[in-house]
């Protein structure tokens, strides 16, 4: 009997400390979504669903618990119980046209991202357009009849289109910026380790993430936050190492 007590106490107090926290994440049609990125903002456990949707990770009631995933609105829920069911909203996007006439290497592999993550091309701004020596010199000078755009042989000598191109990619980041500082959940990194004076400099390591630049450009809130996500562990280290 004394030992069935024994027991039996054992098992409570195992319990107690090895509570589990595990759900379904659907659709709004109630499709299983896998791939989504589950955090325990208690414990800042990270898990992944699986392809049915499902999660299983150390927790206990009252712990909140954050969803991203990319192309769906972020969610998050206080666990009132060991199981929870999510349903995430799909953010509606407008797929355009892809035309691909003589791209030049950086923007094939940016346009083979883009397509690889499902992301719409971003809106083309009304911007005077920097002349390029090749487009706009070398293929009128070989085209039959052969021409010459002297206003482009201008700007290219000149150093015009260089310092175009330069101030549209600094408008660029700086909306761009902009943008993730008013849309990402910030207390989410702060908890994860990133003090508020190193968001700057977080922002500017985690741009270096291709897929980070493509979502930033997209304005894909879902798909940020999980690129962004990925590079908390590598900045960390790296700011570990200059102390």
């Amino acid at each position: 009997m004394k030992r069935l007590l024994q027991f039996i106490f054992f098992i409570v107090y195992a319990n107690s400390f090895s509570q589990v926290i595990t759900g379904n994440v659907l659709s709004e049609e109630g499709i299983p979504i896998p791939k989504v990125l589950v955090v325990n903002m208690s414990s800042n456990q990270k898990v992944y669903t699986d392809v049915f949707g499902r999660f299983s990770m150390a927790g206990k009631t009252g712990d909140e618990v954050r969803f991203a995933k990319e192309s769906y609105k972020g969610e998050k829920v206080i666990a009132l119980n060991h199981s929870v069911t999510v349903n995430l909203q799909k953010i509606p996007q407008e797929i355009e046209e892809v035309k691909i006439i003589d791209k030049r290497l950086a923007e094939s592999r940016e346009e083979k991202l883009r397509k690889d993550i499902g992301l719409p091309k971003g809106p083309d701004k009304p911007r005077e357009k920097p002349a390029d020596a090749v487009d706009d010199i070398v293929k009128p000078l070989i085209g039959i009849p052969p021409t010459l755009n002297f206003q482009a042989i201008y700007d290219v000598v000149s150093g015009k289109s260089r310092r175009l191109r330069r101030l549209y990619r600094y408008e660029d980041l700086q909306e761009g910026l902009a943008w993730i500082k008013q849309n990402v959940d910030w207390e989410y990194f702060q908890d994860a380790g990133i003090k508020p004076e190193n968001m700057n400099d977080f922002l500017m390591f985690a741009l270096r993430d291709e897929r980070v630049l493509m979502y930033m450009k997209a304005k894909n809130i879902g798909g940020i936050t999980v690129s962004l996500d990925n590079n908390i562990s590598p900045y960390l280290e790296v700011l570990s190492r200059k102390k």
